[in-house]
């Protein structure tokens, strides 16, 4: 019996760890969107033949840039991982970073994802806010970018 107490104990507690859901917003095609880590935007077709709607999700911020209190040599990184998909689709997963992305110093913001027969480009603008040095503790950080339809 003690044993199933702290079998469901730990359970509870290793589910109250795990990332909150934040959610999910409504946005339109083209529109500029805000979401935190964790946070989803549902784009509704608004009536486009043969156009689903599209949930995308900001899965994971990886952020390596140069701390806004600190002076660095080097700009650094910012990578976001995004899932993209309809409700009847398997989910795509994309990285898209800004900074030195290692790819000779370019910026990799932008990318084509085809869901189903219909191409989309994301675009990644901004990832906020700057890490700071003197501030060791986790913040969320929040990704500005838009959904288009090509």
């Amino acid at each position: 019996m003690k044993n199933v107490i702290l079998i469901s104990a730990f359970l509870c507690l290793l589910l109250a760890c795990s990332k909150e859901d934040l959610g999910t917003v409504s946005a339109y095609l083209g529109q500029e969107i805000k979401l935190k880590e964790g946070q989803s935007a549902l784009y509704n077709s608004n009536g486009s033949e043969g156009a689903p709607a599209i949930k995308l999700k900001v899965e994971e911020v990886r952020d390596s840039r140069c701390p806004s209190d600190v002076v660095c040599i080097t700009y650094g990184s910012v990578e976001v991982k995004l899932s993209l998909g309809t409700m009847d689709s398997s989910y795509r997963n994309i990285t898209m970073c800004l900074g030195d992305c290692g790819k000779g110093g370019q910026w990799v913001d932008e990318a084509v994802v085809p869901i189903g027969a219909i191409p989309y480009k994301v675009r990644l603008l901004d990832v906020t806010p700057l890490p700071k040095h003197s501030d060791q503790k986790r913040v969320t950080k929040e990704v500005q970018l838009v959904l288009e339809r090509l």
